[in-house]
């Protein structure tokens, strides 16, 4: 007998802890799922989001435009983030999170993919891949998860350190368990290690994961948890794709030039032309930040615009509005990031982080040649023809930091700028100092101030929601 699952959006929304409806991502017009098509509508979301605009305000990526609003707390948790502020516990200003809800809504919906598809009209290979799809999105949100509330992976704690609540199955009369970071990882890879062998040469769309993204989130995965060999591997695996590759930016800046002469005495023209689809083959999986516009506007610091090569760099010639004018209330030297026609798939994976794990597991692996190998093969597609040259490094250990800046200039605001500060502090017990320059607009007075985020920080953990808290029995991480 055939079992046709139906959503209840009341008692899915308790066992979520969250208000988020739940049928306004399932198959428009469909409440009972009855066939495979059904169940794979649940898998794509039209909107995948995931709120991770204060990660770039922690990670010291951002600031923003009307400062003062953040000098007085007017926005909290920004502010927090941005000032490192230890003194004020977060969770006091979060009665939700939408990061959090989201996630947990998302895995829901593979959960109801995984147990029930088998039964539901319609073809075996649509089950076979809905439940491949499901299980490493599952894997994913859980990384999500795991990375941003818990502490960061240590192999000496992490079958004690407390992590976040597990949900392997659709029970909603079941007890939430709030299960080890160790636990939590063990998850992950159990999925992906059941979904890669199953999965497709190429998706149906970008926001549908396959193969490759499959071996670049098992890459990733091992690297957090420093299993250097076992990440190398992986993210040469995701390499081999006919389909994926990286994003030829000097053929685009040469074609456009031609087309239009203009862009090279008007930079302010580029966002009208430079664009990059959702399905763009460097796309592994497409996931948005907050929202389809994300990351503009957002004020990107001095700090982090001094990383880039003003004059070859086309990631800041064509991507940043180095041209817009100065607002006395940013930061100075703050610029924004504007054009949201390029897609930045700010919550997923590209082909170019991939490159970026390879070459810092030969590095790690004392291999500098080939560490600089990947790193500049994609470095070549970022510069601005004919001023391309190899960055070169004396040994391993400088062709490691080569990787950690060339990381901060391609996966700008995207989640892996905390990530990254929560795994380096940890390895290298790295305390991190900031300078926060702002010019009085009436006097014109420069005023800097100097903050410090220790490698112990509770900032460094995201802190639960309260209305997680309200709703489990969860352990708080942080504050």
């Amino acid at each position: 007998m055939k079992k046709y699952i139906v959503i209840s959006i009341l008692s899915l929304s308790l066992f979520l802890g969250a208000c988020d409806h739940f049928l306004n991502v399932v198959p428009k017009g469909k409440s009972v799922l009855n066939t495979t098509s059904d169940y794979l509508g649940l898998i794509e979301e039209l909107d995948p989001n995931y709120d991770i605009e204060n990660f770039w305000y922690l990670a010291d990526e951002t600031c923003n435009y009307n400062m003062p609003t953040l000098e007085t707390y007017q926005n909290p948790l920004p502010a927090i983030c941005f000032f490192w502020d230890e003194t004020k516990d977060r969770y006091e200003y979060m009665e939700t999170n939408n990061l959090y809800n989201h996630c947990y809504k998302r895995i829901a919906k593979y959960n109801v993919v995984i147990s029930n598809i088998d039964d539901a009209e319609g073809p075996a290979s649509d089950k076979v891949l809905g439940k491949a799809q499901a299980r490493l999105m599952r894997a994913y949100n859980n990384f999500f998860l795991i990375n941003t509330f818990a502490k960061f992976y240590d192999k000496n704690t992490a079958e004690s350190d407390n992590g976040i609540i597990l949900h392997e199955e659709l029970n909603l009369e079941a007890t939430s368990e709030q299960r080890s970071v160790a636990d939590i990882y063990r998850s992950i890879e159990q999925d992906i290690a059941a979904a890669l062998p199953t999965l497709p040469e190429k998706s149906s769309s970008a926001c549908r994961p396959d193969r490759y993204f499959g071996y670049a989130l098992k890459a990733k995965v091992h690297l957090y948890k420093r299993e250097i060999d076992s990440a190398l591997t992986a993210g040469l695996n995701a390499l081999k794709s006919d389909y994926h590759q990286l994003w030829d930016m000097p053929a685009l800046y040469t074609k456009l030039i031609a087309e239009n002469p203009i862009l090279s005495i008007m930079p302010s023209m580029w966002g009208n032309y430079v664009s990059r689809e959702i399905n763009h083959p460097e796309n592994l999986l497409f996931q948005f930040g907050l929202n389809q516009f994300s990351p503009a506007p957002s004020y990107i610091r001095k700090p982090i615009i001094d990383l880039y090569d003003k004059d070859s760099d086309l990631r800041y010639i064509m991507c940043i509005a180095y041209y817009m004018p100065v607002r006395p209330t940013a930061e100075v030297g703050a610029l924004p990031m504007m054009n949201s026609n390029i897609r930045w798939n700010c919550a997923g994976m590209r082909l170019s982080e991939v490159y970026l794990i390879v070459a810092e597991c030969y590095a790690r692996k004392g291999d500098k040649e080939k560490a600089l190998h990947y790193l500049n093969e994609l470095r070549k597609m970022r510069m601005k023809p004919g001023t391309y040259r190899d960055l070169e490094a004396t040994d391993a250990e400088k062709a490691f930091q080569l990787v950690r800046d060339e990381r901060k200039r391609e996966l700008l605001l995207t989640a892996n700028g905390f990530f990254d500060m929560r795994r380096f502090c940890a390895e290298f017990n790295e305390t991190l100092t900031k300078e926060y320059v702002m010019k009085n607009s009436t006097t014109g007075e420069i005023t800097t101030k100097t903050y410090t985020l220790r490698p112990d920080s509770p900032l460094l953990i995201w802190p639960f929601p309260k209305n997680a808290i309200e709703t489990s029995n969860l352990t708080q991480n942080t504050k």
